[in-house]
């Protein structure tokens, strides 16, 4: 019969993490200790096959011990966050493998498993602990075996006495005379090891030891004296308790059958990959899958990369955890008339395109992929070109073919980003209609910070599928090769799958988006339509003026290099201002500047938030050189690298499923962080122009989210300043420092309005100190009677606080969940500044759904051939107009904007108008 095995968790954790290289998935979850410690635990259940067993963990909250002894393990590092964050993971995986895991607060791993142990040798049962914890040598018995299952290395009694010099009877009075400074036992001092282990062999105990201490010379026999008390409190903390109240029989700690679906999502999550295909392949003989009795305990060895690659060019069938389906690569004619009946015949149907590149400006279509349903995909290979490829269909005659079918709004297109295979479709010709639901979009609706929402991220959440990803079927770095490179077999699985995978989310959330109502009418009624909008958009670019853009570098370039001169002559000594680590040994070595703090790397840290504190010329010249180096870069030269040669327009990409509040963002270039309020960014946006015969119209929402403050709070003064057109601004001054409206000075307002807006954007109370100018003390008596003056505001953050708290999200205007991970965290910081963003976040994402609102009424209501949208940058929009009907179209905007949904407060538009944005701004 197989010993019952008891396994030290909290050892096998640590001793995993610190033993195995920093192993993360895709989203930066860091596995190594996991997959280590699994590893270990399952490499000792198929050497020792048991049938009853438990893993024991510490638990955080402190024992017996830590009341006896204030220093109880206190030299002891707090837990990394990258091995807190595993443990849960640990517990989880282990319970799903069907193993008994038992934590009791109050109580230390070891005081469990010497319980444990005991009672099953008093019936009699063969007990092998796993552990490398020198302490529990003193359970030791013929019936009770110790091992170090990282090393293979059992401990009987002899090898108790081999290893120590002690019998296990002895080892808690060897523990307390020697100590133990990782355990906070002091022992005595000038008594290490040795010594330890001949004084217990000449007088048998600490008993013996005291009655012949008069016999010990020396410093040891004076300290033993001295330390009679101590000796007392360290036996009790290196004593392990064996009679612990367990509300355990041994039949509860019998070994379970898996749970499946609990390892599929598990694995899923975790990217175990190796250990996933062993579910569904648990007869593989080259699987790493141990059976016994019915029960399946996959290994966790660190996964490797797999290519899937079929035998079969013209059809594979794939049966997983997404369920059975068959994958048709289609080319033949024949196989095409047939697909292209039903592509004629269905209303709805899943799509998705594979291309030369992911910048859909130069993207060249390879072929594309259909699913009708969860049980067919197929792929249609228009241009694969390497050596010895197949005969495929013609490009051209298969796309115009389909491009009525594409063009028909009324049949529905389903798709992960459809927004660039709208734009792929477009350089082909072809002008997408009839977007239905975007599985990318319904991620991001359903929680925007679960998970990335790129396709393999929402499928290993949703579906628990890891699917095959692209370095896999084309490499990495230098070496990958472009889609129109790989082999078709390999080419054809993983398309087949992006369509068949895309389908099968649709069918999961739709119908977890139609459980919340709001949230599916936010799908097809904002984002989806928004989606569409911006696909024109990024079409249509932007025209910039080139001439003034490389002049304006120019100047930069100038201004740079005066900001230069001026800090190396500051500091003495010729330097790179452009080097971080030469800057900080400028500025704390030979400066002698205070304030200087290294990183992990040795070198000194000189991010904006530690130059700024620094009161020295040389810290604000070197701030001002460094961000108009960046103006440049991003800018001046970044926007001539972008412009299209012949048309002179710039062509963003917006991104719809990025931030966590629903804000639209954009790259290549990014937009939305031109600094408008100073004049170096208006020179930016003059760069920025309408062609001959047009101008530029900016239609910017006004102080919206200090309305959508009033709305939400419904803070009698403030609903009372919007509805009676009042300047808010002036209107807090006035009302926080008991002034007349019109006493109130510019410094006055400028104060309040740094309050007003720093509350909305979750400033801490030191960011409004700095904000403000004032004392600490001026500054919470200035926010104490802003809350007296607005005790609606006071009372709509302290209810956005405690509904984030109970139910872990807060809500829109129209509906949007914005969750709050981190509002419950442990550490008071992180929680503060989660509190404050839930504070902002319904606000934020409130104005983010009205501006998507107007993008939708203002593109049903612009004349096509005399307007376009270009722009969306922040609460603003840009429009590019004939000149003749600029005055008239901005009444019609303007109006469109301010009804889009109806608010306590006044929506107020401001529509500019300019040959540059600049001026329209």
């Amino acid at each position: 019969m197989p010993p019952f095995v008891l396994v030290d968790g909290s050892y096998f954790l640590f001793r995993a993490y610190h033993a195995l290289p920093p192993l993360t998935t895709s989203t930066g979850l860091q596995t190594n200790a996991i997959r280590g410690a699994i590893s270990a635990i399952q490499k000792l259940m198929r050497r020792i096959q048991p049938t009853h067993m438990a893993v024991i963990f510490d638990t955080p909250e402190p024992t017996f011990r830590h009341e006896l002894s204030p220093i109880y393990k206190g030299d002891r590092p707090s837990m990394p966050d990258e091995l807190a964050q595993q443990i849960p993971y640990l517990h989880a995986l282990i319970r799903a493998l069907g193993i008994p895991l038992y934590t009791l607060p109050g109580a230390e791993a070891d005081d469990v498993i010497g319980t444990l142990a005991k009672r099953a040798e008093k019936e009699g049962y063969q007990v092998l602990i796993s552990t490398g914890d020198k302490d529990m040598a003193q359970l030791v018995t013929d019936k009770v075996t110790l091992e170090d299952s990282f090393k293979d290395k059992p401990m009987d009694v002899n090898g108790v006495f081999e290893k120590f010099g002690v019998w296990p009877n002895q080892i808690i009075d060897y523990l307390t005379l020697m100590g133990d400074a990782s355990d906070g036992i002091r022992g005595v001092p000038g008594v290490g090891a040795k010594t330890a282990a001949k004084l217990l062999t000449e007088y048998g105990s600490i008993g013996g030891i005291l009655e012949n201490v008069d016999h010990i010379k020396g410093k040891v026999g004076q300290n033993i004296k001295d330390n009679v008390e101590g000796i007392a409190l360290d036996h009790q903390l290196a004593s392990i308790v064996i009679d612990l109240d367990l509300n355990l029989t041994y039949e509860d700690l019998k070994l379970c059958d898996p749970n499946v679906s609990a390892l599929r999502n598990l694995y899923t999550e975790l990217e175990f990959r190796n250990q996933l295909q062993s579910l569904d392949h648990p007869n593989n003989p080259n699987s790493s899958t141990y059976k016994q009795t019915s029960k399946v305990i996959a290994t966790a060895e660190p996964s490797q990369e797999i290519t899937a690659k079929e035998d079969h060019a013209t059809s594979s069938s794939v049966d997983d955890q997404l369920g059975q389906a068959t994958y048709h690569t289609v080319l033949s004619q024949a196989d095409w008339d047939t697909l292209f009946q039903r592509l004629s015949s269905e209303k709805r149907f899943a799509i998705d395109t594979e291309t030369t590149s992911l910048d859909y400006r130069i993207a060249e279509m390879v072929g594309f992929s259909v699913a009708f349903d969860a049980k067919d995909a197929y792929y249609i290979p228009l241009a694969h070109d390497y050596e010895d490829a197949p005969e495929q269909l013609n490009r051209e005659v298969v796309l115009t073919q389909i491009k009525p079918i594409l063009e028909d709004a009324s049949i529905e297109k389903i798709g992960h980003h459809l927004k660039y295979d709208a734009h792929i479709f477009e350089n082909h010709g072809i002008h997408l209609q009839g977007w239905y639901f975007d599985t990318m979009l319904a991620s991001y609706v359903l929680n925007s910070v679960a998970t990335r929402h790129g396709m393999d991220d929402v499928a290993r959440l949703y579906l628990s599928h890891l699917s095959t990803t692209y370095e896999q079927v084309a490499g990495k770095g230098v070496k990958q090769k472009t889609f129109n490179q790989i082999e078709l077999a390999t080419a054809a699985h993983y398309a087949a799958e992006d369509a068949h995978v895309t389908y099968r989310l649709y069918e999961v959330l739709d119908r977890k988006l139609r459980e919340i109502p709001p949230l599916i009418d936010i799908l097809h009624n904002i984002e989806m339509p928004v989606a569409s909008v911006l696909t024109s958009m990024e079409e249509n670019g932007v025209q910039l003026d080139l001439s003034f853009l490389g002049e304006l570098g120019i100047d930069f370039s100038n201004t740079i290099q005066n900001l230069e001169n001026q800090i190396t002559e500051i500091a003495g000594e010729k330097f790179n201002v452009a080097s971080p680590k030469q800057v900080g040994e400028v500025l704390f070595d030979k400066l002698g500047l205070k304030g200087g703090k290294k990183t992990a790397t040795g070198q000194y840290s000189t991010s904006e938030s530690i130059l700024e504190k620094l009161e020295h010329p040389i810290a604000a010249l070197i701030l001002e050189y460094r961000g108009l180096s960046k103006l440049k870069s991003t800018y001046t030269d970044g926007l001539l690298k972008q412009a299209n040669p012949e048309t002179h327009r710039v062509h963003t990409s917006y991104h719809q499923a990025l931030t966590a509040t629903g804000r639209l963002s954009s790259t290549d270039p990014n937009l939305q962080n031109i600094p408008i309020r100073e004049e170096i960014g208006r020179q930016i946006r003059k760069a920025f122009v309408a062609p001959q015969g047009r101008v530029l119209l900016a239609a910017d929402y006004s102080q919206i989210e200090l309305r959508l403050m009033a709305h939400f709070s419904q803070d009698e003064a403030l609903v009372h300043a919007f509805n009676h057109g009042q300047d808010v601004h002036r209107r807090t001054a006035a009302e926080v420092l008991g002034v007349a409206l019109d006493d109130v000075t510019h410094d006055q307002r400028r104060q309040a309005k740094a309050v007003n807006f720093g509350l909305l954007y979750g400033m801490s109370e030191f960011g409004l100190i700095r904000q403000l100018g004032f004392t600490r003390e001026e500054s919470q008596n200035y926010i104490k009677q802003y809350f007296h003056r607005y005790p609606g505001i006071y009372e709509y953050m302290q209810r956005t606080r405690q509904v984030a708290s109970e139910q872990g999200f807060v809500e829109t205007i129209l509906g949007r969940r914005l969750y709050t991970p981190d509002i419950d965290a442990r550490n008071m910081m992180i929680r503060k500044a989660a509190e404050r963003a839930a504070i902002n976040a319904p606000l934020q994402g409130s104005a983010a759904e009205i501006i998507k609102l107007a993008m939708i009424a203002v593109d049903k209501i612009l004349p096509k051939n005399q307007a376009k949208l270009l722009l969306q940058v922040h609460d603003e929009l840009v429009f590019e107009v004939d000149e003749a009907i600029a005055d008239q179209l901005a009444v019609k905007i303007a109006e469109a904007m301010q009804n889009v949904v109806q608010i306590s407060v006044p929506l107020l538009v401001e529509v500019g108008k300019g040959h540059n944005w600049d001026e329209a701004h």
